[in-house]
């Protein structure tokens, strides 16, 4: 196994997908560059944007970028992304052409697809699964769920909702997540809460020269309000010791929320508590540029133990910036967990 702390040399190829079997086909000839960027906040998850020597296919196409990594012999292949390819701008002249390609999430298509006027998730149903149907139902990525957690009520998509914000609806109200896999699989999960990656001093040639702390709380609550008909719960954190609590602040950050979706038969004081609690669960992150690790992506774990520059830590990285060059760079902030 190829130890990505220390030097490898590393070749990149586009591939096509084949929709039909999710699988690579043939090499998309003429790479010449290709950027990632994703993100946990953001609906689609990634994007990037790709650029080709010479004429390219009209039309959208399914695409996987691939790393071959070599070390000491050892070769390995890691599939980085798989996007939907959208062309954009072509140039020509004298010295050849170049295509640029706008690529798009594997979870574009269920961004593309409205639900019908009247329909909805019923109470009693495995949320889980009907999060991952929603979006099975527009792309050919393949999308499992890993877990199931029940509606505790009725679960109406205004006109116009899309797919995926109707999956994410659901998701959203049990605290779970998507997370997508470098071939394009489509995961719907619980929060990952065991480490991806461990950055200790075993693994400290894997982090830049810099770290930047950040610290904003100005938007954390500190107050969650669940107002359900006639019932209301109020969840509070008042702890001494807690930047972000009523007893240090001095007043209160609320939120009001008339639209609780309740999950797996929990009160609605529960609701209002976990809902705080995930809305609260970080006020501080953690900024660096580090090498390559198989796997790692926005929402997954990275446990800190550098005091030296600050990651001293448990971490769920946010955002994620891949430069592909001689390896892969990744630009990564990450919420410290409280």
């Amino acid at each position: 196994m190829i130890d990505y702390g220390n030097g490898y040399s590393s070749s990149w190829r586009a591939m096509r997908v084949d929709p039909s079997t999710w699988a690579s086909a043939d090499e998309l000839p003429g790479l010449l560059s290709a950027s990632v960027e994703r993100d946990s906040s953001s609906d689609m998850y990634e994007s990037g944007s790709m650029s080709f020597d010479g004429q390219m296919p009209s039309g959208e196409l399914w695409c996987r970028i691939e790393m071959l990594a070599e070390q000491a012999g050892l070769v390995e292949r890691h599939a980085i992304a798989t996007f939907l390819m959208s062309p954009g701008d072509s140039t020509a002249g004298l010295g050849g052409s170049k295509a640029e390609y706008q690529c798009l999430s594997v979870l574009s298509p269920a961004n593309d697809r409205v639900l019908l006027a009247g329909d909805y998730a019923p109470v009693g149903i495995d949320g889980a699964a009907f999060a991952a149907s929603l979006v099975a139902k527009c792309a050919p990525a393949p999308v499992f769920a890993e877990g199931s957690f029940t509606l505790s009520q009725n679960v109406v998509f205004a006109k116009g909702t899309t797919h995926l914000e109707a999956a994410r609806m659901l998701l959203d109200s049990a605290g779970w997540c998507m997370q997508i896999d470098g071939d394009g699989t489509v995961w719907v999960r619980p929060k990952p809460s065991d480490a991806s990656l461990v950055l200790d001093q075993a693994h400290a040639s894997l982090i830049g020269t810099e770290v930047t702390l950040g610290g904003a709380m100005a938007d954390v609550p500190n107050r969650y309000i669940a107002v359900d008909g006639d019932e209301e719960a109020v969840a509070v954190n008042d702890r001494r010791g807690d930047p972000v609590s009523t007893y240090e602040r001095g007043r209160y950050v609320d939120v009001y929320d008339e639209s609780p979706q309740r999950v797996d038969g929990e009160s609605l004081q529960a609701y209002a508590e976990r809902k705080l609690a995930e809305a609260a669960a970080s006020v501080e992150t953690r900024s660096y540029t580090r090498e390559f690790w198989p796997g790692v992506k926005p929402l997954d774990i990275v446990e800190g133990s550098i005091a030296s520059v600050g990651l001293d830590c448990t971490m769920r990285v946010k955002t994620q910036s891949l430069a592909l060059g001689s390896g892969v760079t990744v630009t990564e902030t990450s919420e410290v967990l409280r």
